[in-house]
């Protein structure tokens, strides 16, 4: 029991990605965080039915056949809404497989998802738990979390898949997106970056090229940098990230080059 409820405090510490700041990348639930995100479905501590926590664990387990079938078994409304789920949830994992299957499927190549929240008593045992580990912070530090939404019993948005392919650096899967014809700009929320940001944050210069010769525009997002944070560029990021000056030159953006 210990043990689950040290999972179920982790996972309430995952849902911190729902209040990042506006041009930050929100942090991704990559492959190093796989092991637990499999934890938490295999255990069973989301509010699912044992079927979806075992359809997710074959999603992050790569099986693509697994998921097909147990994806037919459902009624139609729920087929749509965990397909979704699983091909981001996949993504995220790092299987380029299983979401080029679901997106064959008709899973949406741009569409976001949810997972579900906790199951309630553990939530409950976890937010004890926390309040009484002084790791964070106590009772007051736990509550003023619970306050500002970075602990809560709610549903938590993950996707687009290409924000997922670019924040943990996956090619493979980028690749699958946009053979899918991904929508390169797409952002997750007016305010939040677009995957060559976040690319270009992390320094991935894989990433960053990929996506550049797919057609993704610097001048785009500049213009979304600079209404947050003017006289910064797409290129200055890059260069402070490390890109070598090559890929920087790529992402100069003439207009902007021209005022400064």
């Amino acid at each position: 029991m210990r043990a689950l409820i040290v999972l179920a405090t982790c996972a309430l510490l995952l849902s911190r990605a729902a209040v990042a700041a506006d041009t930050a990348p929100v942090p991704a639930l990559c492959r190093q965080e796989t092991p637990l995100v499999r934890k938490l479905w295999l255990h069973g501590l989301y509010d699912a039915p044992a079927a979806i926590d075992a359809l997710m664990v074959d999603a992050i387990d790569g099986k693509l056949p697994q998921v097909r079938q147990q994806l037919a078994q459902l009624k139609p409304a729920d087929m749509v809404r965990w397909r979704q789920t699983a091909m981001l949830t996949a993504a995220y994992a790092g299987r380029a497989t299983v979401v080029d299957g679901l997106l064959d499927d008709g899973a949406a190549v741009d569409g976001a998802g949810w997972i579900p929240p906790m199951q309630d008593s553990f939530y409950r045992q976890a937010l004890d738990n926390m309040q009484h580990d002084p790791h964070f912070g106590g009772p007051h530090a736990v509550k003023a979390l619970s306050a500002a939404g970075v602990i809560n019993k709610r549903p938590q948005q993950i996707g687009p898949a290409i924000i997922a392919a670019a924040d943990c650096g996956d090619l493979a899967t980028l690749d699958v997106l946009l053979r899918h014809h991904a929508n390169l700009g797409w952002r997750p929320t007016p305010h939040s970056a677009d995957a060559l940001v976040i690319a270009t944050v992390h320094g991935d210069a894989a990433i960053v090229q990929r996506l550049l010769d797919h057609g993704a525009d610097p001048c785009i997002d500049d213009r979304f940098i600079q209404s947050h944070k003017p006289g910064v560029s797409l290129a200055t990021i890059g260069k402070h990230s490390g890109l070598p000056a090559s890929l920087t030159r790529q992402l100069s953006c003439p207009a902007v080059a021209a005022v400064h």
